[in-house]
């Protein structure tokens, strides 16, 4: 395939089904390999689509810097996306997040800001809104806020997954924005109101439950400690939990797999092998959405 920009290399992605890993109850478990993208995740989606359809609103013009607080992910798609167009893009992110990451950021012409550890994506959101007040013509997608971030997931990825698989029983996803989630549940739903859509959530993440007293430290770009407006708790029939351990468990499993994605793809995957001993002959998607590389420093093997 001939292209002539690398954001047309953004989307349709593989959907893999797992054939290694015992699945008990003769069912069946899919994985949409997001991890493919050509900046190495699912939010290379998003970051392009939000600038893309800020550029058509009227709100982004040649002139404004990108100010942007983010877990990574994001970072990387609005970098990729910003580097397209030409945008000066500054990225505030917590200092416990992945420095692969924030390398690859700024691999792509990103500044990084750090903010502490332990004010979480809060402490960089509140930095982003302090950075608007100083710098001129500076202006924040608001990852957190913007319909376009589920948008882009209602548009492509769901739409990609249904395309391959018209039979879905359970959907099963974690969520840091909620846009995945969002996006994605909202339109299988849509085709299929018999479809589950379960939340894949971290220990210690209020999005699910949880009362935000512990956080897991290692699965970055799930879980949170407030609900995004771009969360739609409506969406989620059912909610399990998964803890660090479980998640660096389920890396190692996708790994035999020939899977090489991180540490929220092995919580996703440990939540829908939770899910498969609960039910029977059925089709679990799932989402395996950025590369183990930017977690090699977690301790995995």
């Amino acid at each position: 395939m001939l292209i002539s920009d690398i954001t047309q290399a953004i989307g349709n992605t593989p959907l893999l089904e797992i054939h290694n890993t015992p699945i008990p109850n003769h069912n069946k478990i899919l994985g949409k390999c997001e991890y493919l993208n050509p900046a190495g995740g699912i939010k290379d989606r998003v970051g392009v689509f939000m600038i893309e359809q800020a550029q058509k609103s009227g709100l982004l013009n040649p002139s404004n810097v990108i100010i942007e607080p983010t877990a990574g992910n994001t970072g990387l798609g609005l970098a990729l996306g910003a580097l397209k167009y030409g945008y000066k893009i500054i990225l505030v992110v917590p200092s416990k997040f992945s420095i692969q990451k924030q390398n690859l950021m700024k691999a792509l012409g990103a500044e990084i800001i750090n903010t502490p550890k332990e004010l979480g994506i809060q402490g960089a959101i509140d930095k982003t809104n302090e950075l608007l007040l100083t710098i001129p013509q500076s202006i924040c997608l608001k990852q957190f806020e913007n319909p376009d971030n589920p948008k882009a997931h209602y548009l492509t990825t769901a739409q990609e997954i249904y395309a391959d698989c018209k039979n879905i029983d359970y959907f099963v996803c974690g969520a840091g924005s909620g846009g995945s989630f969002s996006g994605i549940a909202k339109f299988l739903k849509e085709q299929n109101p018999h479809t589950k859509t379960i939340l894949c959530d971290p220990v210690g993440s209020i999005i699910g439950g949880d009362d935000h007293t512990h956080i897991c430290s290692k699965i970055e770009g799930i879980g949170n400690s407030f609900i995004p407006t771009t969360m739609d708790t409506s969406l989620i029939d059912d909610v399990i939990k998964v803890s660090d351990q479980e998640a660096l468990q389920g890396v190692k499993m996708l790994c035999q797999e020939g899977v090489l994605a991180g540490i929220s793809s092995g919580a996703c995957f440990v939540a829908s092998l939770e899910l498969a001993k609960k039910v029977k002959d059925s089709t679990i998607i799932t989402i395996f959405s950025d590369k183990i590389e930017r977690y090699l420093d977690r301790e995995i093997f």
